[in-house]
């Protein structure tokens, strides 16, 4: 799987804003330690999960199955 991955843009009231894209299944990584957001793409079947160490997201990880 090709993976997204978007920063996200935090205005100065510390508010979001993201589109939906069609056809996609996309999580937002609200990350207040390091003050960013990220979003990224859902695998279409299986699961995705985000890893933390001391409280930060640092890795995402994809576990992507076929269905027969």
């Amino acid at each position: 799987m090709d993976t997204v991955k978007k920063e996200v843009v935090i205005d100065e009231n510390g508010r979001i804003e993201a589109e939906i894209e069609p056809g996609k299944v996309m999580i937002l990584i609200i990350d207040g330690t390091q003050g960013k957001v990220t979003a990224v793409e859902a695998v279409r079947h299986g699961m995705t999960s985000v890893e933390t160490v001391k409280g930060r997201a640092t890795q995402v990880h994809y576990d992507s199955k076929e269905l027969l």
